[in-house]
């Protein structure tokens, strides 16, 4: 009889759905006294942390009464997963007055495992065993010991059913990320006085270089010096070009390269933010030049995004015959 009992348990024990909507139903016929909790309706559903995992399952079992008839009761069980231990605690309630009697107890279990037995599947070692086993428990006992000698007995789960727990274990994680960028963003809001807050909303950056009018020579580095509005800081800006019409009837601009994010620790530096000009094909953070007349403008954008500044209008010309000498002499204004 135990044997038949642990073979029935193999086809059938905790069959567990993730969540309500991946429920599975299905039904097993078991011959002779002994009770099966493999039944409809069972499910597990976990929540995640960066460090760990708890888990929430329960359903039904099903055994045979003294007059041949199917007696339906329920269990339920909890675990928890961190830093390589695993714990459950599986409880069958004992029957109310008013219902037929059936096996009831309680069995805690700690576990080590390598990983996540309720992700991956992984064997884990019982480190201690603990179950409330009165006589009418007994029927259980076999079930039970057996599924918990290889990893939590709420682990038993199929793979679609894990897979569910994986996604769920993502969406869980991505949303504490968020909260976490939330909470950093408030408390350098907080840190920055309200006079700070309101110049950085009102007044633009100072653009430094280039200055108005000035030359530079086509797929040279143009810098861009940028300097945050008086009585503020910035950690970001974002900056933007635009370059004229060749046809003087038009006098109109065209938008070249847009919202263009720049350290503040590089356009603020001496050297200033030389990403535009140069000509490299392909090449990341680079945005190329072209003869003619073009305007930049900026604004802060971090921690609080500021007003755009003015544009400031210079010219980019060609290459002399002598490639050279655009590098001993560096065009001014």
């Amino acid at each position: 009889m135990k044997n038949s009992l642990i073979i029935a348990t193999l086809l059938g024990v905790f069959i567990l759905a993730t969540v309500p909507e991946h429920a599975l139903t299905m039904g097993l016929d078991v011959v002779g006294k002994g009770a099966v909790c493999s039944a409809p309706t069972m499910s597990i559903s976990g929540k995640f942390t960066s460090t760990g995992a708890v888990y929430t399952a329960g359903g039904n079992c099903t055994t045979t009464g003294s007059l041949g008839n199917s007696i339906i009761f329920q269990w339920s069980g909890t675990g928890s997963y961190s830093n390589k231990t695993a714990s459950e605690k599986v409880v069958v309630p004992a029957a109310p007055i008013s219902q037929a009697s059936h096996p009831y107890g309680t069995w805690e279990t700690i576990y080590n495992c390598p990983s996540d037995p309720w992700l991956t599947g992984a064997t884990c070692k019982v480190v201690s065993a603990k179950d409330d086993s009165p006589e009418n428990a007994k029927a259980l006992e076999g079930q039970f010991d057996y599924l918990r000698s290889q990893r939590p007995i709420t682990a038993s789960v199929t793979q679609p059913q894990r897979d569910a727990l994986l996604a769920k274990r993502d969406s869980d994680l991505k949303a504490i990320a968020k909260a976490e960028a939330e909470q950093r963003r408030g408390a350098e809001i907080r840190q920055t006085t309200p006079a700070q807050m309101a110049v950085g909303q009102v007044y633009p950056p100072t653009i430094l270089s280039p200055r108005a009018g000035q030359q530079f020579y086509v797929h040279m580095p143009v810098p861009i010096r940028l300097a945050p509005p008086q009585g503020s800081n910035a950690t970001g800006y974002v900056i933007n070009f635009q370059l004229k019409d060749p046809d003087p009837r038009k006098n109109y601009w065209i938008p070249v390269w847009t919202n263009i994010s720049v350290d503040a620790s590089q356009a603020q530096s001496a050297n200033g933010y030389t990403g535009f000009g140069p000509y490299d094909a392909g090449m990341a953070g680079r945005f190329a030049s072209s003869p003619g007349r073009w305007r930049v403008n900026a604004q802060v954008f971090s921690p609080r995004q500021s007003v755009l500044s003015d544009w400031v209008e210079f010219v980019v010309i060609p290459l002399p015959a002598n490639p050279a000498a655009a590098v001993r002499r560096p065009l001014t204004k």
